[in-house]
């Protein structure tokens, strides 16, 4: 994913607005330095490539690195520079950061898609927008690292409508009667229609799996009820794609897994804790 140098330079001035005042008072930035980051547990990689960037921006040349999506055991080093000490302690701290966030975000990723893996292998775990603000590309990139793509990244990609949506039209009934004509607008792009948690969630879905839209999305709904669902729908529409989201996390994917979903809509994998990284700068 690509992060222009203004960015770069963005996050390095929000660290150091003006400069490293306890270096300088110190006298050792012009000293020559060896920086390295470890991992304290064991991950799957991310962010290493920003964190090149940032390294070569303060002024570091790079002498290892592991990609991103790579697994890193406990120890492992995931990127070493050496340059000026100077260099090395403005690009501390906001490289770490960056990397702790990066690499428990696709830590827990991958977990996720292991453990959804271990009961269906066909099934595909994908992540919402409904990140921290202002983060979304970051966030996105650390998921992909992990195994888990996007679901939606943004309004102007796909189309998923939902009940405020058809609010607006007056019910589902309005919508189904016009899909041929939406169908027609967006050529390109496929309809996915979200069901919620109702007494009805099987009527709608089957509903609209008849009318012919591309995928029905269930919010909230449980494993067992899910279930059920698919199974009906599979008999009226098979080629219709079944997404199950809301509140799916490590502790509950696996039940997801085996409720007969194609994909499984998770915003959890963007709260995961921070990886435990360590830095060493020391005398080259």
């Amino acid at each position: 994913m690509y992060f222009s140098p203004q960015e770069i330079a963005a996050l390095i001035q929000e660290d150091q607005p003006f400069l490293d005042l306890t270096t300088h008072m110190l006298g050792i930035g012009g000293k020559a330095a060896v920086m390295c980051f470890r991992c304290r547990q064991d991950i799957t990689v991310a962010g290493t490539e920003l964190a090149a960037q940032i390294l070569d921006a303060c002024g570091l040349t790079m002498t290892e690195s592991q990609p991103s999506g790579a697994l890193a055991a406990t120890g492992s080093i995931l990127l070493a520079a050496e340059g000026p000490a100077s260099a090395a302690h403005s690009a501390w701290k906001v490289a770490q950061n960056l990397l702790e966030y990066a690499c428990g975000i696709a830590t827990y990723a991958g977990q996720l898609v292991q453990q959804t893996q271990s009961v269906n292998p066909q099934v595909a775990v994908v992540a919402t927008r409904k990140n921290i603000p202002g983060i979304r590309r970051f966030a996105a990139m650390a998921a992909l690292a992990g195994g888990v793509m996007p679901h939606r990244l943004g309004l102007s990609e796909s189309v998923l409508v939902f009940d405020q949506h058809l609010a607006f039209l007056g019910g589902l009934s309005p919508f189904l009667q016009q899909l041929a004509q939406y169908r027609r607008r967006v050529p390109s792009s496929k309809i996915v229609v979200e069901v919620q948690k109702t007494d009805h969630a099987l009527t709608d879905a089957l509903a609209l799996a008849q009318a012919g839209v591309a995928g029905i999305q269930f919010d909230k709904l449980p494993p067992g009820l899910l279930a059920g669902i698919a199974a009906q729908l599979r008999v009226v529409a098979p080629e219709v794609m079944l997404f199950a989201a809301g509140g799916i996390t490590l502790a509950n994917i696996q039940s997801y897994a085996a409720s007969g979903m194609d994909a499984l809509v998770t915003s959890a994998v963007y709260h995961a804790t921070p990886a435990d990284i360590g830095v060493e700068i020391r005398p080259a």
